[in-house]
């Protein structure tokens, strides 16, 4: 794979319209409680199907079998709470860190060698946007959507917001709770760089679009510092992006 092991890789993947049997048997006890708490029968399957080829990838990816692969979470920065922090392996113990991500029917991987890492994928279209996502918006961020036409470039630049929105609170750790209001992703330029204020000093982190295909839009958040390149592969079923990479 482009990079090899001194790289961030970044899976892209569709989960199948047929559901598999083979998926429930991979997921844990708290993966398969929240695919009962689903009332449309399709979400859950998309999201057992996700979160199965998200541990078949990591497990091809470290070796071992997928049901060997224990996904927990680190302790919430804000609160400290371990149910709700950002997500790591358990098992096997390594040292890459994990970033994972879920829409409709896509779903995004992300491993990074020892350096906190943030994703996440939308799948393009019109959307009925919650308050609390135009809450979220920054005022250079509000004007950004409100140039753009009306219609699909509208729709995509909102959702370019988002995605950058979510892959840095995704990396910091923290959920829309926070005031991600103050974090301007910048969603015109190529990169940006945002910056993480922690007791221990500011953190300025980049982030940037991921060229996902045509269906999706998505983005990637890391330590400015960081300082290693990204591949992009795709999983079968998923369709590959004109130019194979980031778009920079």
């Amino acid at each position: 794979m482009s990079g090899g092991r001194a790289a961030v890789h970044v899976w892209v993947g569709r989960v199948p319209e047929v559901p598999s049997p083979a998926d429930l048997p991979l997921l844990d006890a708290r993966e398969a409680r929240r695919v009962a708490a689903f009332q449309d029968p399709v979400a859950g399957a998309r999201y057992a199907g996700a979160r199965a080829a998200i541990r078949r990838t990591v497990a091809a990816w470290l070796g071992v079998a997928a049901g060997d692969v224990v996904f927990g979470n680190d302790p919430c920065p804000g609160c400290g709470d371990e149910r709700h922090g950002p997500p790591r392996l358990l098992h096997p113990v390594t040292e890459w860190r994990v970033g994972v991500s879920r829409s409709a029917s896509w779903w995004m991987l992300a491993l990074s060698p020892g350096v906190p890492v943030g994703v996440d994928i939308e799948a393009r279209g019109p959307h009925r946007v919650p308050a609390v996502v135009r809450r979220c918006l920054s005022p250079g961020e509000r004007a950004h959507v409100g140039d753009a036409p009306e219609g699909t470039r509208r729709d995509d630049a909102l959702t370019r917001c988002w995605v950058r929105k979510e892959a840095v609170g995704k990396g910091w750790g923290v959920g829309i709770g926070t005031d991600l209001a103050a974090v301007d992703v910048q969603p015109g330029h190529v990169r940006a760089v945002v910056v993480r204020r922690t007791p221990r000093g500011n953190e300025p982190w980049e982030v940037f679009d991921l060229a996902v295909g045509p269906a999706c839009l998505a983005a990637l958040a890391l330590p400015s510092e960081c300082g290693l390149p990204v591949s992009v592969h795709h999983a079968p079923g998923a369709r590959p992006p004109q130019d194979g990479r980031a778009d920079e």
